[in-house]
């Protein structure tokens, strides 16, 4: 499965009511191909806090906050995971597409296969943290993750090749976060 295809498939999973916050870079231009929506916030320039941005939406809302990151992205920012892990909003759900490389910033390999991610999310205090390797039954992962009490991780295999990029979302910054906080002023 493609990252892509993995994000396509998360967002047609969500309500529209559900806030995302979808990871700087490839992760971010694909949700904008796949589903634009309002409450979908778009980082940019934020590598390894998707975390810490969905815990702090999920602390202030009542609203399920859905977290798309990459493996490179959580290990960048391992903090919030111990964050979001200690704190326990049972609203927050953050999906790793794990492709074990720094995609967006040129292929480095990532040390998402020697660190067990959902064993350091459970070590961390999520109730529910699981690993899907390829070929795994993706769909049921995700219906068990989003099914599940939150804080929830399920750390996704998606393939490191990128056959057809996503392109740039065509807004700045500040228009991305101005949709986002009238959407949620909404509500």
């Amino acid at each position: 499965m493609t990252r892509a295809e993995a994000v396509a498939m998360a967002l047609a999973l969500l309500s529209d009511n559900d806030i995302v916050v979808a990871a700087d870079g490839a992760i971010a231009r694909e949700a904008y191909r796949a589903r634009d929506r309002a409450r979908t916030f778009y980082m940019l320039g934020s590598m390894g806090q998707v975390a810490s941005i969905a815990l702090g939406l999920a602390m202030t809302r009542m609203e399920r906050v859905v977290a798309l990151d990459g493996d490179g992205n959580l290990l960048m920012g391992f903090g919030g995971l111990a964050l979001v892990g200690g704190l326990k909003p049972p609203n927050l759900y953050h999906l790793v597409l794990d492709n074990g490389c720094y995609a967006t910033t040129g292929g480095q390999p990532a040390l998402s296969q020697q660190v067990d991610l959902a064993a350091a999310a459970a070590g961390s205090g999520y109730p529910w943290a699981r690993r899907c390797f390829a070929g795994d039954h993706e769909r049921e992962a995700m219906d068990a993750w989003l099914a599940a009490s939150g804080p929830a991780l399920l750390d996704l295999a998606v393939e490191a090749a990128d056959p057809d990029p996503a392109p740039r979302i065509p807004m700045t910054p500040v228009q991305m976060a101005d949709r986002v906080r009238v959407a949620l002023a909404r509500s």
